[in-house]
């Protein structure tokens, strides 16, 4: 799939802004919301917020199609939520006939939890590494992956910076 558009804002309202660092303050981004247009017509959106630690569950995937829509959600690490107690990840299906959603629950091992923050997602990124490295096998993301999402981000941040959509063909 070839993105052919991105727009974006973004802006540093909240954090990092009584730091100094060489008497400037620093330039990390804490929100934006980003919108990429894919040749094929499917419409990809990021919406990020680095100050919303208070939410239930800090970081939500969704694809939204025709038929339905089907969402990851997933709490901030334990560490950071009173009392450090974990909480569970959600899987929701919500198809458009027959209306309501369909909620599952989803456990994640108490190692793989220590093991990193994003409910195991960085423990998984490792173990697939390190297997690839190790044992010669396929790698997940390849090197073209990794391009083409730095060309998003790059053509995202130029959006913001210029008020305007980027087209990437």
């Amino acid at each position: 799939m070839t993105s052919t558009r991105s727009t974006a804002v973004r802006d540093a309202d909240v954090n990092h802004q009584d730091e100094r660092y060489d008497d400037r303050m620093p330039d990390i981004l804490d929100n934006a919301f980003v919108i990429v247009d894919f040749s094929n017509g499917v419409r990809a959106s990021l919406d990020l917020c680095m100050f919303a630690e208070g939410s239930h569950f800090q970081e939500a995937i969704a694809a939204t199609g025709d038929a339905a829509k089907i969402e990851a959600l997933i709490p901030g690490p334990a560490r950071f939520w009173p009392g450090g107690a974990e909480r569970h990840s959600e899987i929701v299906f919500s198809p458009r006939e027959p209306k309501g959603p369909i909620r599952r629950r989803v456990e994640v091992d108490e190692t793989v939890l220590k093991a990193g923050d994003h409910h195991g997602s960085t423990y998984f990124q490792h173990v697939g590494f390190r297997k690839a490295m190790l044992e010669g096998g396929p790698v997940e993301v390849t090197l073209a992956d990794g391009l083409k999402a730095v060309r998003i981000g790059l053509a995202a941040e130029r959006s913001a910076r210029e008020g305007r959509a980027i087209s990437l063909t």
